[in-house]
């Protein structure tokens, strides 16, 4: 391939804006934290972001099958709580705690399976079912969990927080959720997920069975959203009902700073990993920028818009150009 055709081939990528975008704030970031790029700090910053990389993946999968679910949030709390305080029962149990984690998989799943019934054989809007069962995840949460509290083994913790060669744990995790992504992409349902995003109705009148493909993008999704939860907890190595809150939005925002389209079938969880990134080192910014804590949340809602608008213009400018 000749260098032109290349650089148009990038230029056109949904990826290309997410990548200018954290390469750009990489640079800005490395201004106000001189150790930004240190090995330590590097593993440091890789563990603290992963929850919400692994959730914005959960949502893109969603997002690009042509829905949006809200209750993300809610549902990474009511798992925390779940894994938190069931693991802490039997602190010394091996095999109970695998149980619970395997439980918390199969709870996760569930979770998706229910807002893809709603949404795909009801067909209520994901944007009204997903809110509404959002508030049945969060009550759930506040039952298992009425205050902060449980505390998960010593070796949970110790397992995200290890090494597999010069690299982290939690990195090998994300490297292996893209590649699980990549995989499911060339079989069937992949395939199917970004058609019924792109037009249901165009999918159903091909055969393609509509409703378990969304069923399958939520319990898909939900899967990748309970890897978080997992990250998440061995972060605050506790049970709390309100530590989810931030992720739903913040997984939509990712999404879409990641070149995933909300009105589905097109983007990829890669780009949702750049979109993810962008929002942690902004995050990081505003923090060692010195800003008062009540300025910073002004100033991050309005880069998080400038990106999102970025985003969303380039891409409308790439689609008139081939259109």
């Amino acid at each position: 391939m000749s260098f032109k055709p290349l650089c148009r081939t990038l230029l056109e990528s949904t990826l290309f804006i997410p990548l200018l975008l954290t390469l750009t704030l990489f640079v800005v970031n490395l201004l106000f934290q001189s150790n930004f790029l240190a090995p330590n700090v590097i593993r440091l910053n890789i563990q603290t972001f992963s929850p919400v990389i692994l959730v914005a993946m959960g949502q893109a999968i969603i997002m690009i099958g042509g829905n949006l679910d809200l209750s993300v949030g809610s549902g990474v709390s009511l798992l925390n709580c779940f894994v938190g305080m069931n693991m802490s029962l039997q602190l010394g149990m091996a095999g109970h705690n695998v149980l619970v984690l395997v439980a918390g998989l199969a709870m996760a799943a569930a979770m998706g399976i229910v807002n893809g019934v709603i949404v795909g054989i009801f067909k209520v809007p994901a944007f009204i079912a997903t809110f509404a069962t959002s508030f049945i995840w969060l009550g759930a949460a506040i039952m298992i969990a009425p205050r902060p509290g449980g505390a998960v083994t010593k070796s949970f913790v110790q397992f995200f927080k290890a090494y597999v060669g010069p690299a982290n744990v939690m990195l090998v995790i994300i490297i292996l959720a893209v590649l699980a992504w990549l995989i499911i992409r060339r079989f069937r349902v992949g395939r199917y997920i970004y058609a019924v995003g792109s037009s249901w109705q165009a999918s159903y009148a091909s055969g393609i069975r509509v409703n378990r493909i969304t069923l399958a993008s939520f319990a898909l999704g939900w899967c990748y959203v309970y890897l978080g939860t997992l990250a998440l907890t061995a972060q605050t190595r506790t049970s709390d009902s309100a530590v989810g809150d931030p992720f739903a939005l913040n997984s939509i925002a990712a999404a879409v700073i990641g070149g995933v389209s909300m009105s589905g079938g097109s983007g990829s969880p890669a780009g949702a990993v750049l979109g993810a990134i962008v929002l942690s080192i902004i995050m990081n910014i505003l923090y060692f920028s010195g800003l008062p804590t009540s300025f910073q949340v002004l100033v991050r809602g309005i880069i998080i818009i400038a990106a999102l608008a970025l985003t969303v213009v380039a891409k409308s400018k790439n689609a008139g150009s081939k259109s």
